[in-house]
């Protein structure tokens, strides 16, 4: 399909989990738009992106390069294993075209606003200063910041907005588990099943939670759902706002536990960064966060796009009907965007990261990830300026998620 000038890249190369970045930097530099091996078996290939401007040129252009694989009439490209999933899976608000799309994110975005999201902040506030309470009450002088901290801040609100209740928390760590694992082995009919079954899972029991909000509404993001309609006074069918509800369930928390996770480590390993953040101004914190969120990256490359015509992309033509993988953990580390990319640098001057997108399907929860990043880590300076880690950065176990890839535990002493 074109002369290639590196090896086809493998997007289920281990090397990719813990440190991927010396792999990105490889093909940008060869090959930004790169003929890899293919996302979904079954495919001769898919296109990976790896440099900021071609990366939101696509997530610019949701006309050529379409969520849903019907979209450029091919969705008999979606294997046969991983279709029971895709059922759900493609009715996520992230998995839509337009116009559903657009009158679904209106819906969404009238229930899902800046308002709701700001008087999220106390509850937040209150959800980290116990976390860390109960992680130094044990006396031991360290705690995971994963299991103690990362994890329970997204997951309460997530359980807040959804109706889960803190019992149930195991329950939607395994589901999305078994999504992730699914969709990075999409055509493994053993990955896919597993898959398919917490995505229904998910869907059940959701699908209750609902129902409840339909007889007693509350005031929480679900029975706003529920209440909200389009621009012409239209809801959303039931279908669809469960569906959205697994997506938030699904996504809400997997990426702020892999932010602050990844950050803490990060800033471990650069301590004058650190150091700058225990007395960080205000002005320091915005900027702050937003470096993190690009150094970390939590979803590292996005769900495949397809091409609805042929086009071309950093002078090479791209056919109808391919798969296209947005690569955002390159996109963000580009050089001629970022200086010095793998430095954590609060003096950059309005850091313009892909984290949460471009265009159409920006991420409706990018203001809720961004406060509860902040929240914790400003909790975490604050009490712990001292924090080290309590092992070594090579002992740290990665889940095997190449999607959205993040340490199973950071174990972290108080004092040094």
């Amino acid at each position: 399909m074109t002369d290639v000038l590196a090896p086809r890249f493998e997007p289920l190369d281990e090397a990719l989990l813990v440190d991927p970045y010396p792999t990105y930097a490889f093909y940008r530099d060869r090959e930004p738009v790169h003929w890899g091996m293919p996302a979904i078996e079954g495919l001769p290939g898919s296109w990976y992106v790896f440099s900021y401007q071609e990366n939101a040129a696509v997530l610019s252009d949701a006309a050529t390069y379409a969520s849903n694989p019907a979209s450029a009439g091919i969705e008999g490209h979606i294997p046969e294993a991983f279709r029971p999933m895709a059922a759900i899976f493609q009715r996520f608000l992230g998995g839509i075209d337009a116009p559903n799309h657009r009158r679904l994110r209106s819906i969404m975005a009238k229930a899902f606003t800046p308002r709701r999201i700001e008087a999220m902040r106390p509850r937040i506030e209150s959800i980290t200063a116990a976390c860390l309470d109960r992680a130094m009450d044990r006396g031991d002088g360290t705690f995971d910041v994963v299991t103690d901290l990362a994890f329970p801040i997204p997951m309460s609100v997530v359980g807040d907005a959804l109706g889960v209740v803190p019992d149930d928390w195991p329950l939607f760590q395994g589901w999305a588990s078994d999504i992730t694992h699914a969709f990075d082995h999409a055509a493994d009919p053993e990955a896919a099943g597993r898959g398919g079954q917490a995505v229904q899972a998910m869907f059940d029991y959701l699908a209750a939670r609902l129902a409840e909000r339909r007889s007693r509404p509350g005031d929480d993001l679900l029975s706003a759902m529920v209440a909200a309609a389009d621009d012409d006074g239209q809801p959303m069918e039931e279908f669809d706002a469960i569906a959205i509800a697994c997506e938030l369930g699904f996504a809400g928390h997997e990426t702020t536990t892999n932010s602050v996770a990844k950050s803490v480590l990060g800033l471990m390993d650069q301590r004058d960064q650190w150091e700058a953040l225990c007395s960080a101004s205000e002005a320091t914190w915005d900027v702050a966060v937003e470096e993190l969120l690009r150094w970390t990256t939590p979803v590292q490359r996005q769900r495949w796009r397809w091409t609805t015509v042929d086009t071309e992309l950093a002078g090479r033509t791209i056919a109808a009907a391919t798969s296209v993988v947005c690569v955002l953990g390159a996109a963000n580390r580009d050089p001629r965007l970022f200086a010095d990319p793998d430095r954590i640098d609060f003096t950059r001057a309005k850091p313009r990261h892909l984290t949460f997108g471009v265009g159409e399907h920006f991420c409706l929860g990018s203001t809720l990830a961004r406060l509860e990043l902040r929240t914790a880590l400003s909790q975490l300076t604050r009490r712990c300026p001292e924090l080290r880690l309590a092992q070594p950065p090579e002992e740290i176990e990665w889940h095997p998620n190449f999607s959205l890839p993040g340490p199973r535990s950071v174990r972290v002493r108080v004092a040094p």
